[in-house]
């Protein structure tokens, strides 16, 4: 039998995929458990969210929320910060804690037959962490350290001042680790407060999956959370972005720069919108993926940047989308405005099937790899609780991306993207990229690196 290795093998139909049953329970003090039980490894992922992120962060106090779980593993219950470390550590697990724009995060993986010890331990770093005075002391000192360091990354700036252009000082316009000065001005007494009034067990879930059973895992969660205080539930934030009535250019001067970081984008949609999957898809195809249309024209077709992509955020509420792309200096013009054309482009429905096949193949493809894991299967049940997403959500998956067509994702094209109407930061050299920028059209508006106007 002769092979012909000059033609690829056609791919065969995508293996059946069942996300594992879920079990629901509530505690009377509010807390919502949930457990999936997978026993591929004998390993279990539990995870306490807690449904207060740095959207609860003001202006004066950017950086509270994450700087407060930052805290909860430098002492909990009797163990101070190096016996809970090493106590973790003879268990054969590892715990993790922090924040993202919507909500805090404390994690904990360990051997399954080890699990009871460790369910004791995340509890008491949930709600009886010590938040010890010298621990902020060191947290906050590394934390200015990283933001001092940030203030030499371009990428970073530039994202920084497309939230802050975008949000305000309102949620989702802070920076989740804060700036320098709100996290020198953040107090004992503030952290304290902030977990006092949002770690609460009805503002709250637990899950936990892998080598357990529900009965087991419902169990130890009562035993270890039941004595858990409820509290009056926090008020959820409310994001209040700033219209984009036209387009308009900012720049961030970096005189010694050799590329400029360009961020092009406007207010986006929230997780729980109803064209999640044409979005998705849609995004994949305009710069979601390596072979995108923006990658390969920035990239490929033209030379200007290594890499370029589009992000469209998705959170409790809307989160930006936004194209971004590091460019050379003389490019930065013209690489705005092939951006720009591809924006427009994804509005008119110009969409080949094969270029439409390969990216919904490829979502549909990665899907499996990204639920194999207790730890993945955990972040899943997250998603689930935090967004509000039925049991089914993930066995419909793939089916829903493949129901996408042409036709779905032309109008969410043009209800969701608005190429006329973007806002576009720039951190370069503005005496080199200001002249040619003024042939867009557009104002232009000079910005300092905390996002300063700068007058005259």
């Amino acid at each position: 039998m002769t092979i012909d290795r000059t033609t690829a093998p056609q791919p065969g139909p995508p293996r059946p995929y069942h996300f594992p049953h879920i079990t629901r329970a509530a505690l009377d003090n509010g807390l919502r458990v949930l457990v999936a039980e997978n026993h591929n490894a004998p390993i279990v992922a539990i995870r306490t969210l807690v449904k207060s992120g740095a959207d609860h962060d003001v202006a004066e106090l950017a950086g509270l929320a994450s700087l407060t779980a930052d805290l909860l593993d430098e002492g909990a219950g009797s163990r101070e910060a190096i016996r809970l470390a090493e106590d973790i550590g003879l268990l054969g697990g590892a715990l993790g804690a922090g924040s993202d724009w919507d909500a805090s995060y404390i994690s904990v993986d360990v051997l399954s037959r080890n699990v009871k010890s460790m369910v004791d331990i995340l509890a008491d770093v949930t709600f009886r962490a010590t938040l010890p005075a010298d621990g902020l002391v060191r947290v906050r000192s590394e934390r200015l350290m990283e933001i001092l360091q940030q203030r030499d990354e371009a990428s970073t700036i530039a994202g920084k001042r497309f939230a802050g252009l975008l949000y305000g000082t309102g949620a989702y316009g802070n920076s989740v680790i804060g700036n320098s000065d709100s996290v020198a001005r953040i107090s004992l007494d503030d952290v304290r407060r902030f977990y006092a009034a949002n770690y609460l067990p009805n503002n709250s879930s637990v899950v936990i999956s892998g080598d357990i059973t529900p009965g087991d895992a419902l169990a130890l969660a009562g035993r270890a959370f039941g004595e858990w205080q409820r509290g009056a539930e926090p008020p959820r934030p409310r994001v209040t972005p700033k219209a984009v009535e036209h387009s308009r250019v900012y720049i961030v001067d970096r005189p010694q720069a050799v590329q400029s970081e360009i961020r092009i984008g406007h207010i986006g949609v929230p997780r729980s919108v109803g064209d999640y999957f044409a979005i998705s898809v849609m995004n994949a195809i305009l710069g979601g993926v390596f072979n995108s249309r923006i990658n390969l024209n920035l990239r490929e077709r033209h030379g200007y940047t290594y890499g370029a992509r589009s992000t469209s955020a998705f959170r409790r509420e809307a989160g930006p989308f936004v194209v971004s792309a590091p460019v050379r200096n003389e490019v930065t013009r013209e690489s705005v405005e092939e951006v720009l054309a591809e924006l427009r482009r994804i509005r008119t429905g110009d969409i080949e099937e094969r270029e439409l096949d390969d990216v919904k193949n490829y979502l549909m493809g990665v899907f499996p790899a990204t639920v194999q894991s207790a730890s993945d299967i955990a972040s899943r049940l997250l998603d689930m609780e935090l967004y509000g997403l039925p049991d089914d959500y993930f066995d419909r998956y793939r089916e829903n991306i493949a129901n996408i067509g042409k036709d779905d994702i032309a109008s969410a094209a043009q209800k969701y993207i608005d190429p006329e109407r973007v806002l576009i930061v720039i951190v370069g050299n503005a005496a080199q990229i200001r002249e040619p920028l003024g042939q867009l059209g557009y104002p232009i508006h000079d910005i300092d690196i905390e996002g300063n106007l700068i007058v005259g």
